[in-house]
């Protein structure tokens, strides 16, 4: 694709670059929803129990069990970190890189197919929930498995494709749900249907593929039946999806416009050429009164986005599953750009010209204001990553090369910059990890750690012994004061602890940031103001 050996050993010192990226999230401690997965699966490790999961030895309903089968393997064979918690999701994300690629090759060409799999691979949701692992990190490689698969079986009809298809269906369903099976569903159905081809759609391994899935999803409904019963199905397969869509499990205000915003982060830094691809796609699909090469990127995009847009509960990764197809399409574009539309490919040229700068602009102000540092290596990065900006610019002929090597050269400096300077220097402020290691090398032989009032799982995930979570004010007046016990606990907890009267044998204070929150913290004048304190008593 690029178009000498110069140009591509440069692009493979990016790669390289981007695979440290990726590796240097692996150490950096989790917290909120990734610290609660973390939790589970260190609990199954430690249990055995890969069917009825517990968090704090609690019974635990909230997701599917594929990612903390993941991070119990990690753990059986590195041990409990961050580390191997992450790893096995990072292999399964770079393997979905691939399955993008296949994706691509078989809807148009190579080179969609290539340009799709770096759009994914060098963007901010892939590398930031890379780092903060979520359950849709792992949806998201399981359903662009399937759809892949599914293509290939609509166009070849061999059994293989539909087999290893519904495999992935399960897969996914096992990740998070029915959304699982919902976008490839979305897909096909409407691809088959707006090309008319209702007699595939009669296809009876269709079917049979349905019945496949659930056979591989169904250790996840295993669990819930054994832990909930009834209520544990009903609530996989309606409370944790349509429920969150309809506001009836967890209700929220809903933005009408929340993924079309939220597009513009999460998918820099090719967003803005994804929103001029989507007008080239609806502009022509209306001229050609809706007759399109393939409906499958049109339906598994927009059902889905539609939903999500009308849903009473919106968080970001939310869209992750949905981001390979949206990555098809925009590659999709500017292949046709390449090949036939040499005004197109100016306007896509000018708009990655635009986020370099930004991009640059960023770096600059992040490195010398918002995080400002004096580490040489930071320098050192900035000071490399413009030369090689500037021989690109000066000695590329081809637009493609000049246009894509420019945008993964600057946004490479800044993810490199985010991950191994400001994500380390930010997460440095939680006090739950700092609490939990520090009971865990200066405990005695019985000693227990007891949560109160924190509501996120960090504690229990980093304490070994594992923390114990306090239900009950009249349960922590108990503990309270019994030699031998610790508690973590925030300033409401302590209000409550130092009321009872009871001297401790010390106090360790922490300055604690939430990192759900963190706005203010990123402006220097703002910082102090957004830490908390949080406590860690003994007695």
């Amino acid at each position: 694709m690029f178009e000498n050996k110069t140009f591509r050993l440069i692009a493979w010192i990016v790669f390289a670059v981007a695979i440290l990226i990726y590796i240097t999230g692996l150490y950096i401690d989790v917290t909120c929803d990734a610290g609660k997965y973390a939790t589970v699966a260190k609990e199954i490790f430690q249990n055995g129990n890969f069917i009825n999961l517990t968090v704090h030895g609690e019974p635990y309903d909230q997701k599917p069990p594929m990612l903390f089968w993941l991070g119990a393997v990690g753990f059986a064979i590195g041990g409990i970190s961050n580390f191997w918690f992450k790893l096995p999701v990072l292999i399964l994300v770079f393997v979905s890189f691939y399955w993008a690629y296949r994706l691509g090759k078989s809807l148009y060409n190579k080179r969609v197919g290539f340009l799709a799999a770096i759009m994914l691979g060098f963007s901010v949701m892939y590398m930031l929930y890379s780092m903060d692992i979520h359950t849709d990190t792992v949806l998201q490689a399981f359903v662009t498995l399937s759809l892949w698969q599914f293509f290939e079986f609509i166009k070849t009809g061999k059994n293989r494709y539909w087999i290893v298809g519904f495999i992935a269906v399960g897969l996914a369903m096992l990740s998070k749900g029915p959304v699982g099976a919902a976008i490839p569903a979305f897909a096909v159905i409407g691809h088959l249907a707006l090309k008319r081809n209702f007699r595939s759609l009669l296809d009876y391994r269709w079917y049979l593929g349905i019945l496949l899935a659930f056979a591989v999803a169904s250790p996840a409904l295993i669990g819930l039946m054994n832990q909930f019963g009834w209520e544990g199905i009903r609530f996989f397969f309606w409370e944790n999806n349509v429920g969150r869509v309809t506001g009836s499990y967890i209700q929220s205000t809903n933005d009408p416009i929340f993924y079309v915003h939220n597009l513009i982060h999460i998918f820099l830094p090719w967003s803005i050429m994804f929103f001029v691809a989507v007008f080239m796609e609806f502009k022509t699909l209306f001229k050609n009164k809706f007759k399109a090469h393939e409906y499958f990127t049109f339906t598994g995009i927009w059902i889905y986005f539609i939903i999500i847009n009308l849903s009473r509960n919106q968080l970001p990764n939310y869209i992750f599953s949905i981001i390979p197809l949206v990555a098809i399409l925009t590659a999709k574009w500017i292949d046709i750009a390449l090949n036939e539309n040499q005004h197109l490919l100016k306007i896509f040229s000018n708009i990655q010209r635009c986020i370099v700068i930004l991009l640059w602009l960023g770096i600059f102000l992040i490195a010398f204001y918002l995080f400002k540092t004096s580490e040489v290596h930071v320098f050192i990065l900035i000071f490399g990553g413009i030369l090689l900006s500037l021989f690109v610019l000066l000695r590329a002929k081809n637009k493609l090369t000049k246009t894509v090597l420019l945008t993964l050269i600057s946004f490479t400096c800044m993810m490199l910059l985010l991950n191994a300077h400001v994500f380390p220097y930010m997460f440095s402020f939680q006090a739950t990890p700092k609490a939990a290691r520090y009971f865990s090398e200066s405990a005695g032989e019985g000693e227990k750690l007891y949560n109160y009032k924190y509501p996120q799982y960090e504690l229990f995930f980093y304490s070994e012994p594992q923390a114990i979570q306090i239900k009950s004010d009249d349960e922590m007046k108990a503990i309270a004061g019994k030699k031998g016990n610790w508690i973590f606990t925030n300033e409401e907890g302590f209000k409550e602890i130092e009321k009872l009267g009871i001297t401790p044998e010390f106090i360790q204070q922490y300055e604690h940031l939430a990192l759900n929150r963190p706005a203010g913290f990123i402006i220097p004048s703002t910082r102090k103001q957004t830490l908390k304190p949080m406590y860690l008593i003994k007695y």
